[in-house]
């Protein structure tokens, strides 16, 4: 017999249930109710049913009393409470309340109490609802869904795809959201797949019709090219379509151009579908080889997404290193009964996994093997060649690109700093401006600013240089000493290791600069310290330790004088003397 008082089964015989629930909700409802209650409701919803204990721990006074007085306890403030689920419903059968847990609850709160496998089973309905919505859609809107793109939706829904959980975690937090973001995605995909399919394939009332002349347009072969799409330039695609610039996609695709940008849902689900699909389009040995841009973002993926070392000094793929990071989801209700273990997600989605983007040839190459034109136009790099009329010249991506050939240089200097670059030309120019006792050879150093992490355009000039120019010279590289330093150079040292020097960027040099300033300069944070010692450099092992144990930061501002001292050199070193003329 519970210790409830007030309420007798005569009551509940004698036909007074309609005022139980409001009873229920009034007795229930005071202070003391509120965690034992919620203890029952996540016991019962584990178990599906009235079985094991609702532990309470270090439970209040005002709690004591609640449980004491309806269950006919004495448990005393500070301990823990373990409720019997089973006690617990037989009280509550027997009371004037007449109600089962469930039934409780749905009095409490307004809506049922769903077992752990109910909400499995409901979770997957409303999942899979939000791909029979979007498929609808995108059928109703285009008139024709490319397999691919239908396939790709499938992988995404059974969580086999990149950017799965991405769009999961969306989904749960903001539906329509989640709705919105992958119909633009897939309609954007689905616009670009149709230029490949023969107008006989598509529907007579698609609206790809009506956008043709925009979207496949021009071919390699369209007399109004005049020739001037040039089958060696990496941007050209080989199926002869000419490419279409994003924005304008996503302009046609959702009617907002920047609802595939990179910083969006939509944007990243469809990046990551494009990288697995040029990465899945890449001849296997023996087979054709038409496909040879494809092979080329393949390979640009594999070479170029270096971001990481470890600790033997080693270049790590950081697609695979992202993929490391992200690890397994933590959904396991879900995933567990799905077609399949989801596949880790790659995608650019955790903090660390940013680095991916470390080379920006690389996420540009993916757009590229698919039709997309990128941006070739806002990524610049500075470049100063002495022996040049002008010497400075700030070049795109789309000019170094076109470009018949690169200027002769001989070895390239590279520095980060944008002041640091601007003080050696200044010294350079009062140099040349004397008239001084040389005249520089036309195979001597140029000197590049990448302005931070170097650009799409920076890197393609130095594949150039190293690629094909005149003479195969060294890349001396200088950063400043920090976490982001060494993260940029890492990306320039794996990428031309062949060629890559540090210049003054070693353990030797960091020591050297750190004693010889006076000031104490800024310091790493704890958190940078650690990051440093579990990274390394590609071109120094010891590097990174020597930083996190002294613990200060020196940048290239501070190097100045020897950044002078050797680009002198090396320019006089190149020069021919007027005596010789």
């Amino acid at each position: 017999m519970n210790g409830f008082q007030g309420f007798n089964r005569e009551d509940r015989t004698n036909g007074l249930r309609a005022d139980r629930g409001e009873r229920a909700k009034a007795y229930f409802s005071r202070p003391g109710f509120e965690r034992p209650l919620q203890a029952v409701w996540d016991r019962y919803a584990s178990f599906g049913k009235a079985r094991g204990n609702a532990v309470v721990r270090n439970a209040t006074p005002e709690e004591c009393e609640m449980v004491n007085s309806f269950m006919g306890w004495n448990v005393k403030p500070g301990g823990d409470i373990r409720l019997p689920l089973a006690a617990f419903e037989r009280e509550l059968l027997e009371s004037a309340f007449a109600m089962t847990i469930e039934e409780l609850h749905a009095v409490l709160t307004g809506e049922p109490l769903l077992t752990k496998s109910d909400r499995q089973q409901l979770d997957r309905q409303e999942w899979e609802e939000l791909f029979r919505i979007v498929k609808g859609k995108l059928e109703r809107e285009e008139g024709l869904l490319h397999p691919v793109v239908a396939n790709w939706l499938e992988q995404l829904k059974a969580g086999k795809a990149d950017g799965y959980r991405m769009l999961r975690e969306l989904w749960r937090q903001y539906a329509q959201d989640a709705e919105r973001e992958l119909a633009n995605a897939a309609a954007a995909w689905n616009l670009l797949l149709a230029r490949h399919l023969g107008s006989e394939q598509r529907l007579e009332q698609s609206s790809m019709q009506s956008i043709e002349p925009l979207l496949g347009g021009l071919r390699s072969d369209d007399s109004r090219l005049d020739g001037s799409l040039d089958r060696s330039d990496p941007a050209s695609p080989s199926d002869g379509l000419h490419p279409i610039r994003l924005p304008v996609l996503a302009a046609l695709a959702t009617g907002n151009p920047h609802a595939l940008d990179r910083n969006v849902p939509a944007g990243r689900l469809l990046f990551q579908a494009l990288r697995v699909s040029a990465r899945r389009a890449v001849p296997e040995p023996g087979q054709d080889q038409e496909s040879e841009v494809r092979c080329r973002a393949d390979q640009i993926g594999q070479m170029g997404l270096i971001s990481q070392v470890d600790r033997t000094g080693q270049a790590v793929n950081a697609a695979d290193s992202a993929e490391a990071i992200a690890g397994s989801d933590s959904d396991s209700d879900f995933e567990s009964e799905s077609a399949g273990t989801p596949e880790r997600d790659s995608s650019i989605e955790e903090p660390e996994a940013s680095a991916i983007e470390a080379d920006s040839l690389a996420s540009r190459e993916i757009y590229r093997v698919a039709g997309i034109a990128d941006d070739d136009i806002s990524t610049l790099v500075h470049v100063f060649i002495p022996w040049e009329s002008g010497g400075l010249s700030i070049l795109s991506l789309r000019q170094i690109e076109r470009m018949k050939k690169v200027p002769f240089a001989g070895d390239l200097y590279v520095v980060e700093n944008p002041a640091v670059f601007s003080t050696l030309i200044d010294m350079t120019e009062r140099w040349l401006e004397k008239g001084g006792a040389f005249r520089l050879s036309v195979d001597g150093p140029a000197l590049l600013c990448t302005s931070g992490p170097a650009s799409a355009a920076a890197l393609r000039l130095l594949d150039r240089y190293v690629q094909e120019g005149p003479r195969c010279g060294t890349l001396y590289y200088s950063g400043d000493f920090d976490v982001k330093g060494i993260e940029i150079g890492n990306v320039l040292a794996a990428r031309y290791r062949g060629q890559f020097r540090p210049w003054r960027f070693d353990s030797q040099s960091y020591a050297a600069g750190s004693r010889s300033s006076n000031r104490e300069g800024v310091r790493f944070s704890d958190e940078e310290c650690n990051r440093l010692k579990q990274m390394g450099a590609v071109w120094d092992d010891s590097l990174c330790r020597a930083m996190s144990g002294i613990g200060r930061k020196l940048f290239q501002e501070e190097q100045i004088a020897f950044y002078m001292e050797d680009w002198m050199c090396a320019l006089e070193h190149a020069g021919v003397s007027d005596s010789s003329k």
